[in-house]
């Protein structure tokens, strides 16, 4: 009956809508903003939630992959010059991935805020929530440039940097840094929009900025043959672009969540944003951690292993992020059915999602510790190593998506306990006493199984607040007020 009443309330609005068209009077702007929100809370509440996850994760899936290359492309452009220029790199990413922290926090937040604010209807608090994130990150994001900026040399050798990695590194990252404010503001508008249900929004910003970043790699370095700070200057230009066309987006009226200037300056709610957005910091943050822990055990090796164990890493990341995107189109269907009541289709959507991601997880494992050897050699002619370490995170793949999709989960109700625990898992209470265990046994092997051994561990651990879930479940639908 309610679903039929709202059917019935939809399209009297639907043929208000349509009298103003055919009327050829001017459409008012909050006339179209009602229309947009009834057609997503339609869509939300409504559309199965297979193929809504599936529709909204299209755009995500691209999206990270997209960000993801930014730093592949790097890696294999500045391959040509050398083992020390490809660690450089890899030093970097720890810098890249604390970024991310800071960005994912205030994005990750407030995506979680604003889908279920929309779920509850109330859209005015979605937008102050816009506002504040985007207000919050770009302020974080100066600070870490300035940051970087005085103590350069001193970070990226505490970083773990060797005496022929140190300079070249500091000429990559210095223009990583500056691009701080502008990378963490992309972040939360990508967050904003896919909360709303529009990702495709984003995604336009996002392919904009990833092609302008490959083109740049290209020609500043192949063909005018500049050195490696060209690839950071790439990757600053490209999140540029990225930046400004969503910004367009959320200012112009198709945005269901509009950016309203004036909100900018109140910070209403960041509070709440952070506390949510703290298990994404917490992720992001002890990837920060665990890549300086990995740099400074390689050190002890030379470039040569950092440069192998950087190009396992590096194929692990874009098939992690095909995961980290489908993830990101379950956490708005979640969140807004859990802002909605809808508990049914919040198990749906769990249960759905862990299927679907371990299956995918098994299958592109299988493929990588196959072909191991090809993928590594594309970036590097001694990939011995490289493929070693592959070929672990093949075997931990289906682990590392269980430990994400809980993790996910928690975050998209506003758990954020559980969600900050879950995410401290993989890179934090497991990956950090194996960093210093296992080289000690097995040496530069070591090393390279690290993180597939932290994934297995974790993913075995999340497994066990899966089964909670299902008895969770069980009893909310002998509830009367599950629907």
């Amino acid at each position: 009956m309610d679903r039929q009443r709202n059917r019935q309330l939809s399209q009297r609005k639907n043929d208000k809508y349509n009298t103003l068209i055919l009327s050829g009077m001017e459409i008012p702007d909050s006339v179209y903003t009602q229309k947009k929100a009834q057609e997503n809370q339609s869509k939300m509440a409504e559309t199965p939630v297979p193929s809504l996850i599936l529709s909204l994760s299209v755009s995500t899936v691209i999206t990270m992959l997209v960000a993801t290359t930014y730093n592949i492309v790097a890696t294999y452009f500045v391959a040509d010059l050398g083992e020390s220029a490809v660690a450089a790199v890899g030093l970097m990413f720890s810098v890249m991935a604390l970024i991310q922290a800071v960005g994912y926090t205030w994005g990750m937040g407030a995506g979680s805020e604003i889908a279920r604010l929309l779920g509850q209807r109330n859209k005015r608090a979605a937008e102050q929530t816009l506002a504040t994130a985007l207000a919050g990150g770009v302020v974080s994001g100066v600070v870490l440039a300035v940051v970087f900026g005085i103590f350069r040399s001193e970070i990226v050798s505490l970083l773990g940097a060797t005496d022929t990695s140190q300079e070249l590194a500091e000429q990559y990252g210095i223009y990583i840094m500056m691009g701080a404010p502008v990378m963490c503001g992309a972040y939360v508008l990508n967050n904003a929009l896919r909360a709303e249900g529009q990702p495709y929004l984003a995604l336009m910003g996002i392919v904009a900025g990833g092609v302008t970043n490959a083109v740049l790699d290209y020609v500043l370095i192949k063909v005018l043959g500049f050195g490696i700070g060209a690839a950071g200057i790439a990757t600053f230009a490209g999140q540029a672009v990225s930046l400004v066309i969503m910004y367009a987006c959320v200012r112009a009226r198709f945005s269901m969540v509009r950016l309203h200037i004036g909100d900018l300056w109140k910070f209403k709610g960041a509070v709440q944003v952070v506390r949510i957005g703290m298990p994404s910091f917490l992720r992001q943050g002890l990837m920060c951690v665990a890549a300086v822990l990995l740099s400074r055990s390689c050190r002890r090796y030379g470039d040569t292993v950092l440069a192998n164990i950087t190009v396992a890493n590096k194929i692990f990341a874009v098939v992690f992020a095909v995961l980290v995107g489908y993830g990101q189109g379950f956490a708005p269907v979640c969140g807004f059915a859990y802002g909605a009541k809808t508990y049914r289709r919040v198990k749906r959507s769990l249960n759905f999602t862990m299927a679907t991601s371990v299956v995918f997880m098994v299958m592109v494992g299988g493929m990588s510790y196959l072909w191991a050897d090809r993928l590594c050699g594309v970036f590097m002619e001694d990939a011995g190593l490289a493929a070693f370490s592959l070929r672990a995170h093949a075997v931990s793949m289906p682990f590392s998506a269980v430990c994400l999709v809980m993790g996910m989960y928690y975050q998209a109700l506003g758990a954020y306990g559980k969600a900050t625990l879950i995410s401290a898992l993989r890179q934090g209470v497991f990956f950090i006493p194996l960093i210093w265990l296992l080289p000690v046994w097995y040496g530069e092997h070591g090393v390279a199984i690290v993180q597939a051994a932290a994934d297995i561990l974790s993913g075995i651990t999340a497994l066990v607040f899966w089964f909670i879930c299902q008895r969770t479940f069980r009893t909310q639908m002998k509830n009367s007020q599950c629907r």
